[in-house]
């Protein structure tokens, strides 16, 4: 499910400090990195600062927490079939985005903002790193599913190609990678990803 709502990340004390800044519309600054096992508490406190409607864009309920199983599979990823990046701002949890690999080509992906970084900017900053991920990985597009309300998705990615599904009258999409343009920021997440990889070979 995609969704600008949620959660978690990075660690000040991950054994690499390493991150892509970005400049965001409003100046500020997103310091952006793939996630890894040891960002269960900083997902934690992003969940925390979610709206009722962020959180239920995102998971579907109004969740108040989650399990062990569901933090440890939201953070133990292995960067390739699941790549997930995180974002603070000012040391802050400001976002995260994931993509599940389904196909040799396809991935479902999944974008959550932290509903008072919304509007600057970082879903579609997140949306670069997970794109710049994904072409370096062979994959093709991405698909998602929306509440049909949750039209700030659809504002993000222009020109996408968007339905209806009949039994829960969800919004679906489809996004061909090959038709957006490359961020300017590419290869820094490319390179970092490598290294992510490299360093939690074990994960996921």
């Amino acid at each position: 499910m995609l969704a600008i709502a949620s959660t978690n990340l990075m660690t000040s004390n991950h054994p690499d400090p390493v991150v892509v800044p970005v400049t965001l519309r409003d100046g500020s600054i997103a310091e952006i990195r793939p996630i890894g096992p040891a960002d269960q508490g900083l997902l934690i406190e992003g969940l925390q600062q979610l709206s009722p409607q962020s959180k239920f864009a995102r998971f579907g309920s109004g969740i108040s927490g989650l399990s062990a199983s569901e933090l440890r599979y939201l953070t133990d990823v292995n960067q390739v079939s699941h790549v997930a990046w995180g974002a603070t701002i000012d040391d802050e949890p400001a976002g995260v985005g994931r993509y599940i690999v389904d196909s040799a080509a396809e991935a479902e992906i999944a974008i959550t903002v932290v509903d008072r970084f919304q509007r600057r900017g970082l879903g579609r900053a997140l949306f670069d790193a997970l794109t710049a991920s994904a072409r370096a990985s062979g994959i093709e597009s991405f698909h998602f599913a929306i509440e049909p309300w949750n039209r700030t998705v659809l504002r993000m990615l222009p020109g996408i190609e968007v339905g209806q599904d009949e039994s829960d009258g969800m919004l679906t999409g489809r996004i061909a990678l090959a038709e957006i343009p490359t961020s300017g920021q590419e290869p820094e997440f490319v390179h970092l990803l490598d290294w992510s990889r490299q360093t939690w070979p074990e994960s996921g």
